[in-house]
């Protein structure tokens, strides 16, 4: 999730575990996949680090607005410690598509805070991937695309 703007897209791990002969349904996958997205806005406001780690996957990429390319380090880093205060973030119009053990959700994510005492509203198009790894879903990329105002 630039002046540093912040990816919208919402994670804290979600204990998805569940026992090896029980199979996910689609509908299961999909409400992990959109509590996820949705925790993922609520680490965006807050700038919870601890929240970023548990959604990312160690190999975790992510292509900013700009097109910059971050790894897993480096974008925990500028969303944890970002200059914006984040009063909301929002992600709407989510579908999420799964692929056996991946899934792809995409959506809009519209961003409202200050910085340096300014109003600002940011809105993207948003991609995540997440992967189902030992029972447990998490992000390993996500892109931002900007939105005209």
């Amino acid at each position: 999730m630039t002046c540093v703007r912040v990816f919208a897209a919402v994670l804290v791990t979600v204990g998805c575990s569940r026992a090896p002969e029980q199979e996910s349904t689609p509908k299961t996958v999909q409400a992990q996949i959109l509590a996820l997205e949705n925790q993922w806005a609520t680490a965006v406001e807050r700038q919870d680090r601890a929240a970023f780690e548990r959604l990312t996957a160690q190999d975790f990429r992510f292509i900013d607005e700009n097109g910059r390319v971050l790894n897993r380090a480096q974008y925990i880093a500028e969303r944890s410690h970002n200059p914006d205060n984040v009063e909301s973030a929002v992600q709407d119009e989510i579908e999420i598509h799964q692929y056996g053990n991946a899934a792809l959700a995409t959506g809009r994510s519209i961003i409202r805070g200050t910085r340096d005492g300014k109003p600002f509203e940011y809105r993207f198009r948003c991609t995540s991937v997440y992967a189902e790894r030992d029972g447990q879903w998490q992000a390993v990329s996500g892109q931002l695309t900007t939105l005209p105002p």
